[in-house]
């Protein structure tokens, strides 16, 4: 079995994707009848949904779409950001039923942008974690603490199965 490294900038986002969908090809069914992984990919899904109900009910869903996707030069979500991910989150989207995109949006987007905001599931921590000063400003201390305390809940899930996958994997 190959011994994957994290973060490589020597491996393209194609090649990740590729050897993600490899690795849900040999393994996907193995990894989905795991109880300990099934049980964590339930949590992780349900921690996700609350992010994103969280930030629907702040208005940052459709804010953030639109700074994105129509503002020139706006969002975080720039060419190269999708470079950040790696193998093991983009497995983590195909154990979650999410199809991984494989071309732009735009030449300045990242590749997972879409049309209304991430079209991946399993996000990598800047994405989760990143907020503008346009909506740090936006939101109340109040809200800010909830969005930061329910992204690190989805992020503890994600790091916890990305941790099980690597050692599951590589060994």
């Amino acid at each position: 079995m190959p011994v994957f490294t994290p973060y490589s900038r020597e491996t393209s986002i194609e090649e990740k994707i590729d050897l993600a969908k490899y690795l849900w090809k040999k393994y996907g069914k193995h990894l989905a009848a795991d109880s300990e992984i099934g049980r964590l990919l339930a949590l992780y899904r349900n921690e996700i949904l609350k992010s994103y109900k969280l930030m629907e009910i702040f208005g940052l869903v459709n804010e953030c779409a639109i700074c994105a996707t129509e503002i020139p030069g706006g969002g975080c979500c720039g060419a190269g950001i999708e470079d950040w991910y790696d193998e093991f989150i983009l497995l983590l989207n195909l154990l979650l039923k999410t199809k991984i995109p494989t071309e732009r949006l735009g030449r300045k987007d990242c590749l997972f942008l879409g049309p209304k905001g991430c079209q991946l599931f399993a996000r990598h921590h800047f994405c989760v974690n990143y907020l503008c000063s346009q909506i740090t400003d936006a939101l109340s201390p109040a809200q800010l603490s909830d969005l930061r305390a329910q992204s690190g809940k989805e992020l503890f899930l994600c790091w916890k199965l990305e941790l099980i996958l690597r050692n599951r994997l590589n060994n």
